[in-house]
C-alpha cells in the first residue's frame, strides 16, 4: 500500500491525463456499446475496442504490476498499453507494451512518446541500451498496434525533434499539473 503524497496524486493525475491524450492523439474511441466486462483487478483498464487494447494509466508499476496486466491481456484477448508518469523530476510518461499472442504475451518497456512531423504519435526508446531499442510502436487509428523494427527518424537531430514535440504536446496537456 502506497502513502498517497502529493507528488504521487499529480503522478496519478498525470498517467490519466497523458493515457486519454494519447489515445485521442492516436484516434482511439471508447465506445460504452463495447465496453468489455473485466473483473477486478482488471475492471479499472480503459478498453479500445477498435485497437483491440487495454489502456492502463499507472504510476512506476513493478514487474509485479505487469504480471496482472498481462492476466488481464490473457483474459481480454487483447494487447496493453500501460501508461506510467514519473513521481519525481522532470514530468515524463513512460509507456510498456504488451502485444497479446496465444501462446505468451510479448512485452516491450522503457518507451516515451515521440511525434513525427506529420503529427503521428509513436512510441519509442530513449536510449540505445533499452531492451529491443529499435522496436518502435506507431499508434494511429482503429486498428491494432503498429511495430516497426526500426525506429523513425534518420539522424539524432530527427530523435531529438520528436522528443521535443511529444514533450511540447503533453506540456500543453498538462499545463500545471
Amino acid at each position: 500500500m502506497y502513502i498517497v503524497t502529493k507528488e504521487r496524486a499529480l503522478a496519478q493525475a498525470r498517467a490519466l491525463s497523458g493515457a486519454l491524450a494519447l489515445a485521442e492523439r492516436a484516434g482511439w474511441t471508447f465506445d460504452r456499446a463495447a465496453r468489455l466486462m473485466l473483473r477486478p483487478p482488471f475492471s479499472n483498464y480503459l478498453h479500445v475496442a477498435a485497437a483491440e487494447l487495454l489502456l492502463v494509466p499507472s504510476i512506476d508499476p513493478s514487474r509485479g504490476d505487469i504480471a496482472i496486466i498481462d492476466r488481464g491481456m490473457r483474459e481480454a484477448r487483447c494487447d496493453a498499453l500501460v501508461v506510467k508518469a514519473s513521481t519525481a523530476g522532470k514530468p515524463m510518461l513512460y509507456c510498456a507494451v504488451g502485444r497479446w499472442r496465444r501462446e505468451q504475451n510479448l512485452w516491450c518497456h522503457e518507451r516515451r512518446p515521440w511525434i513525427d512531423e506529420y503529427g503521428h504519435i509513436w512510441l519509442v526508446a530513449d536510449h540505445v541500451w533499452a531492451e529491443d531499442a529499435g522496436t518502435s510502436i506507431l499508434l494511429l487509428g482503429p486498428k491494432r498496434l503498429q511495430v516497426a523494427s526500426v525506429p523513425p527518424w534518420l539522424c539524432a537531430r530527427g530523435m531529438a525533434a520528436g522528443f521535443e514535440r511529444a514533450d511540447a504536446f503533453l506540456a500543453q496537456i498538462w499545463g500545471d499539473l
